[in-house]
């Protein structure tokens, strides 16, 4: 199957890729619950109800899944993705049902980028930020998984009496240290995604005699845009890597 459009639906947002000469060449970014903006992105594509197209789905959030197939015209040609064994892609780990697909999605794309005998690490900042290791003969080895930088900034704000609610998308714009409590916030949750991120960079690093690549894609990578971690032979930033991914896997289909 070659898509024409690709859909990852995560647990705050949906993407459209939309897929040409087998890559992805454009991202819509688009709310979870808002049918009159799907329509409106799909008038954007020139779509026409007669045409019927080719879609690859795949998603963390079930229910949003579920609206999102009710929703889609009856005329397209859908494949979603919905188990890990649809993928291609090997995993070492003690319950591979459980590893979140968009996980899997973007080691599947990075595997198709990395040459042979090189391992690869992936890490997606979202709601949530999961760093994803891939072996050199491309096997799923797990990762690690914490708070993204909003989930950061809700939980100091949820859980005190005073901090206010910080949602940071983009590097802190003021110098270090933070001389309010705002700036802080901001330069604190900066300092717990970089280092979370680089510890388990360089045990993975660590672990192998062979080279690693890295690749940081998800909608939070901006605060990881001078991030250069020790020991890594190549960093790739890549906005589509999970797009990619369920292109990728799509085209393993008849």
């Amino acid at each position: 199957m070659t898509p024409h459009v690709v859909v990852d639906i995560g647990n705050s947002r949906m993407k459209w890729g939309i897929c040409c000469h087998h890559q992805v060449t454009q991202i819509l970014r688009l709310p979870l619950d808002e049918a009159d903006a799907w329509r409106d992105a799909l008038a954007q594509l020139s779509w026409s109800p007669a045409e019927s197209w080719q879609w690859a789905v795949a998603s963390v959030n079930p229910h949003a899944l579920e609206r999102f197939l009710a929703w889609l015209p009856a005329s397209q040609r859908v494949v979603v993705f919905d188990d890990f064994t649809a993928l291609p892609i090997r995993l070492n780990v003690a319950e591979p049902q459980q590893v979140g697909l968009d996980r899997l999605l973007g080691c599947i794309a990075a595997i198709a980028l990395t040459p042979a005998a090189t391992a690869t690490i992936t890490v997606d900042i979202g709601t949530a930020v999961t760093v994803n290791c891939v072996d050199a003969v491309g096997v799923f080895q797990g990762g690690a998984i914490f708070p993204g930088p909003r989930l950061m900034g809700r939980a100091l704000h949820a859980f005190t009496a005073k901090l206010p609610l910080v949602d940071l998308t983009e590097p802190p714009l003021d110098p270090f240290p933070g001389r309010s409590t705002l700036s802080a916030i901001r330069h604190g949750i900066r300092a717990a995604l970089w280092g979370g991120v680089d510890h388990a960079v360089q045990r993975w690093v660590k672990s192998h005699s062979c080279p690693v690549w890295l690749y940081v894609t998800g909608g939070g990578a901006g605060l990881l845009a001078d991030y250069e971690p020790a020991n890594v032979q190549a960093i790739h930033r890549i906005p589509a890597l999970t797009l990619e991914g369920i292109r990728i896997a799509a085209e393993t289909r008849p």
